[in-house]
């Protein structure tokens, strides 16, 4: 009687692999993985304000159209009538220059309150303060976005054919996008904790409005007050949109870079005071 061989099976166990993180890698990984977090809250606060926007207010778009072509209008015919300007090149200057303040303004002074506004939801969910004004701007951005596609349209049509300086267009758009950051991070701190800081804002605005070249070149600055002049950096941004779109010229780097670099600075004090008060505000500040 022949034994059938015994045959052994082997089973081993498999453990899923996991990197081997050091002390010194977990800190960067949890920064990271919070990043994305930060970013996923963002995009989905964004869309779900554009889309309340335009479900609320059924003229929303719209006005954001109509508000820079009745203030062209305005500005046109009262620098005809008394300045003797006019003609279609001015009417682009002008409207090329206010959709670029507008959209400078308007995300501003829209997110200064985010944070303020949204302090029954601190209440009770501990997030970083200056996601609220970043998503109050990308909604005001997403509706700068479709009037500067239909001003563009204006331009072509009206005869300015686009040429290769329209491959610089989105970086003149991202300094602005951080000049406006740089400025509505820290403004919307300062409104939850003084409500004049609103008041002072919009005063600020509108005399930043006559200085900032929005109804005239930057050719006409006479040259012992260009500096100053360009000291502003939403100037050099309005010049370059219209260098671009009037002129087929290059954007001015030189201001586009001094401003860049103002508004990085500017940024990150913005977002070292959010960290600051980031656990204080709900202390000192009440709904």
């Amino acid at each position: 009687m022949t034994q059938k061989p015994r045959y052994r099976v082997m089973t081993a166990r498999i453990r899923p692999t996991s990197p081997c993180l050091t002390p010194a890698a977990q800190p960067t990984l949890s920064a990271a993985m919070n990043l994305s977090r930060y970013l996923n809250i963002v995009i989905y606060r964004a869309l779900a304000g554009i889309k309340a926007e335009s479900r609320q207010n059924y003229l929303g778009y719209l006005w954001y159209l109509l508000e820079p072509v009745l203030s062209t209008v305005i500005l046109y015919f009262a620098f005809s009538a008394y300045a003797k300007q006019g003609g279609r090149e001015f009417v682009l200057l002008l409207l090329v220059g206010l959709t670029t303040w507008q959209w400078y303004e308007g995300s501003c002074l829209q997110a200064a309150g985010a944070i303020k506004s949204k302090l029954h939801i601190l209440q009770h969910f501990d997030l970083p303060k200056f996601l609220f004004p970043v998503v109050a701007v990308l909604v005001n951005t997403w509706k700068f976005l479709c009037v500067y596609a239909v001003v563009i349209t204006s331009v072509v049509v009206l005869g300015h054919r686009p040429g290769i300086s329209y491959c610089f267009l989105p970086v003149v758009l991202m300094c602005e996008l951080l000049l406006i950051l740089s400025v509505a991070i820290p403004l919307a701190v300062a409104v939850t904790y003084f409500n004049d800081a609103t008041t002072l804002a919009t005063s600020a605005f509108r005399i930043l409005f006559f200085v900032s070249g929005v109804y005239f070149d930057a050719d006409k600055v006479p040259e012992n007050l260009r500096a100053a002049f360009y000291a502003n950096p939403i100037a050099g941004i309005i010049e370059s949109n219209r260098n671009i779109m009037l002129k087929n010229l290059p954007p001015n780097w030189d201001a586009l870079l001094r401003g860049a670099v103002q508004s990085a600075l500017l940024l990150g004090l913005g977002l070292l005071l959010c960290h600051y008060v980031n656990r204080r505000i709900m202390k000192h500040v009440t709904i």
